[in-house]
């Protein structure tokens, strides 16, 4: 039992890890999340039918009264889960890498040639992200488009990014399910779709 739960602890560290590094990215852990749905339509029942096979095997082979439960490791992969959770959540690895790049982020703001409502290729490295566009809206707001993806089965592209000073009603990468999340003072994150 015991090897059982080491096994089950270090996948979970493995897979906390992976998701905290991966929500650094605006928007890739969002693909992510529908790929993973898909995959596990079909191999969560695979899942279930192997377990099942497995629990009838063990319970034939020892008396499942003589396993002891190692409620310390039980606790440490619910505490493990528990934190990476709680900083999914409140996006704080997300946070603390765009500190760290963002003094990039702010010397390319100051430099841009100010031209409202267009969209210029980037395609530059600002700190820890690749920013492969950058737009400025009508009402000052700076966008760097650091990630887009395709909404599911529809043909809609959703853009990913940094703002400086949003404007709360859209953006030049459309205006459909418009989110911003504060960073930090006048920077946030954003998440749009360009089903206008």
């Amino acid at each position: 039992m015991k090897i059982i739960i080491n096994v089950a602890l270090f996948i979970i560290c493995v897979i906390c890890t992976a998701l905290l590094i991966i929500s650094i990215y605006p928007g890739v852990l969002d693909s992510l999340i529908f790929i993973v749905t898909l995959v596990s339509i079909l191999s969560i029942p695979g899942f279930f039918i192997v377990g099942i096979m497995f629990l009838v095997v063990v319970g034939r082979r020892i008396n499942l009264r003589d396993i002891q439960v190692p409620w310390r490791r039980i606790g440490a992969i619910a505490t493990i889960i528990l934190v990476s959770y709680i900083l999914l959540k409140f996006y704080i690895p997300r946070r603390l890498a765009f500190m760290i790049s963002r003094s990039a982020f702010e010397q390319t703001r100051v430099r841009i040639p100010f031209s409202v409502n267009r969209k210029t290729t980037l395609d530059r490295r600002l700190g820890l992200y690749t920013v492969d566009e950058l737009a400025i809206d009508s009402r000052g707001g700076v966008y760097f488009r650091v990630y887009s993806g395709g909404s599911g089965f529809s043909p809609d592209t959703t853009s990913y990014g940094f703002v400086y000073q949003p404007n709360r009603e859209g953006s030049p990468f459309g205006m459909a399910n418009y989110q911003v999340f504060s960073l930090d003072e006048n920077w946030y994150w954003f998440r749009v779709s360009d089903d206008w």
